[in-house]
């Protein structure tokens, strides 16, 4: 064994997807012929690029290249000559490949290489769609932007990596290994392996587990918007049935009637002022005089408050009484709202709206969400609604068409399609 040296290296990792499935119901010679098929389309295209064979792990090929830009070209490239070839071609004879793109420091002992670059490779390219490229903030930070269009997936706790990791993927309207026939396939079925790491750092790809991975898929934002409508109205009805909108307030002043009212103003009347208050009787600060068609009304200054916001005044033997309704200032709707969305997102994945227009939510690995993430973003979609609903329009421009409340909480919302891994 050669004595271990140390390079800096773009790292790329190519996946069939639904090799497993496939291949359980083929023959050893179709299992080859596929495998040949598959070596034949995507190896030229990743070398031609600058790209080197580290070794071929089943239906996967690890490669290294000297360049993060000729790297993500290359995958780039590599998603084109399969979409051409799956181009009218039956779901089932498909080649469909996953690519994730990782940079960093590994170690290299008889030309293979080990070390945690590779191993975020590896599980980057467990979360990535088919016919995408997904690569990490390091491939990112080093490439050259201008050639490579991209957009952020999201920072991401992928499983067996300590630190969370910011993934990116190149930007493209429909995923680059399939046509526009088949946008939108069904979920595929199990992958022929799951990358499991030994201590000393070496990949090793053991049988399948029962593990998801999740295909995540950007809904129409129209069809979220109608999630959400039905979802308003619903925590309206729940608040309209336990809180009473209004109340009305009857007030009794003092027992003045209203011949008492007119005796003040007239004992009074010769000391009438006027100030920012309006008409005073008397010395200044006295009681407010009024004349309609009840006639002279004397009010002190609390029962001229309650006479503006008045919608009945009555003058009886008890004496002045003034009637109004009084809007019911609640926290009910946020109370409902919060409780409404944690509560759904937890134990169904989506909010019966969301169910309705068959939507769930996520996090950014495609996990079912726990209480903090539910509980964050049903919190923060209270503020991005609240400021003219910037929050939600937000997601027009986004990338991944993500909310502000999105964002803070470290999910989004999607077609859901499962497949085993």
């Amino acid at each position: 064994m050669s004595a271990p040296t140390t390079r800096h290296l773009t790292i790329l990792l190519t996946d069939i997807k639904g090799f497993t499935d496939k291949t359980s119901h083929q023959s050893r010679t179709q299992i080859q012929d596929l495998l040949d098929k598959h070596r034949e389309l995507v190896l030229p295209t990743l070398e031609g690029k600058g790209g080197k064979l580290v070794k071929t792990i089943g239906d996967a090929f690890l490669m290294s290249f000297d360049s993060p830009t000729d790297a993500v070209l290359a995958g780039i490239k590599a998603q084109e000559v399969l979409a051409a070839y799956n181009k009218d071609r039956a779901e089932g004879d498909r080649i469909e490949v996953r690519i994730a793109i990782n940079a960093g420091e590994v170690n290299i002992v008889d030309g293979d290489v080990f070390g945690e670059p590779v191993n975020i490779t590896a599980r980057i390219e467990g979360i990535a769609d088919a016919g995408e490229v997904f690569f990490t903030e390091a491939v990112y930070l080093a490439m050259n932007k201008t050639e490579v269009p991209s957009a952020e997936v999201g920072l991401l706790q992928l499983k067996g990596i300590p630190e969370k990791v910011r993934v990116y993927k190149v930007k493209r309207e429909t995923p680059v290994g399939q046509n526009q026939a088949h946008a939108a396939p069904a979920p595929s079925g199990p992958r022929g392996a799951k990358a499991v790491f030994a201590p000393g750092e070496k990949a090793v790809f053991a049988p399948k587990e029962t593990e998801c991975v999740i295909t995540l898929r950007m809904p129409k934002l129209s069809r979220r918007a109608i999630a959400l409508a039905i979802d308003g109205l619903l925590c309206s009805m729940l608040v309209g049935m336990f809180t009473p909108e209004s109340k009305t307030v009857n007030f009794r002043y003092d027992g003045r009637s209203k011949k008492k009212a007119e005796s003040a103003a007239k004992s009074t009347a010769a000391g009438l002022s006027i100030d920012d208050k309006g008409v005073r009787a008397g010395k200044k600060g006295g009681p407010h005089v009024s004349i309609d068609e009840n006639g002279v009304t004397v009010m002190d200054d609390a029962q001229r408050a309650a006479s503006e916001d008045a919608e009945e005044e009555v003058y009886d033997e008890g004496g002045w009484r003034v009637s109004k309704r009084t809007k019911t200032k609640s926290v009910a709707f946020p109370i409902v709202w919060v409780l409404y969305n944690t509560f759904f997102l937890v134990f169904l994945g989506a909010t019966p709206g969301k169910k309705v227009r068959k939507l769930k939510v996520v996090t950014m690995t495609g996990e079912p969400l726990d209480w903090k993430h539910a509980f964050a973003r049903s919190v923060s979609s209270l503020f991005s609604g609240y400021i003219l609903f910037l929050g939600f329009i937000w997601a027009r421009w986004d990338a991944d068409q993500r909310t502000w409340h999105d964002l803070i909480a470290g999910t989004r919302v999607t077609d859901l399609g499962v497949s085993e891994a």
